[in-house]
């Protein structure tokens, strides 16, 4: 089967280091750091750069370093962790309900070696239990978590790391696992055990309001990702399937299609740019079988005149992290790297991977 796709998943890095679970990795927007952070309490940044091959000029691959560890204080395991859009803050979810808010002290341009220490520039307390899951909105002035209490919150974003709460959702009548914002609008998804995803928007006259539930999974939803575009929104579940809903009106989104491959739960998804023209982008799936796939996601048109999402199985990976369960997968979304990945797994030990042609 895997010698009829396109593409093979080639590993770059390994990166040790974490003491437990590696849950979660995030790729800086802005400046070459991927961060991990791990049942270990800890998260660690590794700066990388860019190596040639000398035998092949176009073969470009990446030399990751570590080049810090935070003790983030927290007291229990660091579940989730992201970087506002400007690439200066990163956010750390953990398991003792509270949300840390790191920035670096200013030492020389971004190209130096980025020494500068990190710190703790503010707690965000209000949740009452493990907080599962934290990202940044497309603006950076709204920041989203949820939790095992069954709750959403919206935070806007001022300056000096100062946050206020500006909406708590009560929604899901279960542990909410991920949130997710629209890539241009301040559309934010969250996915839940209570096996639905919501969708939420503000309303000018009054708060923070869920305008759609999603349902179809059978099982917990672990993972959202929107499509670059935003058309469209893939969910993975412990139902070993993941959906793909696309927007048919402002407020109403459909499921078009189920995507099928893995035998255990899907933890994890993750929406791409892809290398190449026409397709949508290259959604990536991994879960507790440790099978990583990766589809190009494309569009089809139809005799009714109604495009159809079709979808190629272009690289598949078995046992990404040995026997280990893989937690997390996500996409490098820095001009040039659009083939790169990272992933995250109960080995403690975050992997980076290049998708590249079969016959390379």
């Amino acid at each position: 089967m895997d010698q009829d796709l396109l593409a093979r998943i080639q590993l770059i890095a390994h990166l040790e280091g974490h003491d437990d679970r590696a849950w979660h990795v995030a790729w800086n927007p802005v400046r070459p750091i991927l961060a991990s952070c791990s049942a270990d309490k800890t998260v660690r940044l590794y700066n990388y750069r860019p190596t040639q091959n000398a035998e092949s000029p176009s073969d470009i691959s990446l030399e990751f370093s570590l080049n810090t560890t935070i003790p983030t204080g927290h007291a229990k395991t660091v579940r989730a962790v992201a970087w506002s859009p400007s690439g200066k803050t990163l956010a750390t979810a953990s398991f003792d309900s509270n949300i840390g808010i790191w920035a670096q002290e200013e030492e020389g341009d971004e190209d130096s070696n980025l020494q500068g220490e990190w710190e703790c520039m503010s707690l965000l307390e209000g949740h009452e239990t493990e907080c599962k899951s934290i990202a940044y909105s497309s603006s950076g002035t709204l920041l989203a978590s949820c939790s095992r209490d069954k709750t959403v919150w919206v935070w806007e974003v001022h300056p000096d790391s100062d946050f206020e709460c500006m909406g708590v959702m009560m929604e899901h009548t279960q542990d909410v696992k991920c949130v997710a914002w629209h890539p241009t609008e301040e559309i934010l998804a969250s996915a839940s055990y209570d096996d639905t995803i919501k969708l939420y928007v503000d309303d000018p006259s009054e708060d923070w309001f869920c305008f759609t539930t999603l349902t179809g999974h059978t099982s917990t939803v672990w993972s959202l990702a929107f499509s670059p575009d935003g058309r469209f929104l893939a969910s993975g579940s412990d139902d070993q399937t993941i959906r793909i809903w696309e927007r048919v009106q402002e407020h109403r989104w459909e499921c078009i299609s189920v995507l099928e491959g893995h035998d255990r739960s899907v933890y994890s998804v993750s929406w791409g740019r892809g290398k190449g023209e026409g397709h949508l982008g290259w959604l990536a799936s991994t879960g507790g079988d440790g099978l990583i796939l990766v589809w190009e996601m494309s569009l089809e048109a139809t005799e009714s005149g109604k495009d159809k999402m079709s979808r190629k199985l272009i690289a598949r990976l078995p046992a990404g992290h040995g026997v280990h369960d893989i937690n997390s997968i996500v996409w490098c979304p820095r001009q040039g790297l659009e083939d790169v990945f990272a992933t995250a797994g109960d080995d403690g030990v975050a992997r980076v991977w290049k998708v590249v042609p079969s016959n390379s």
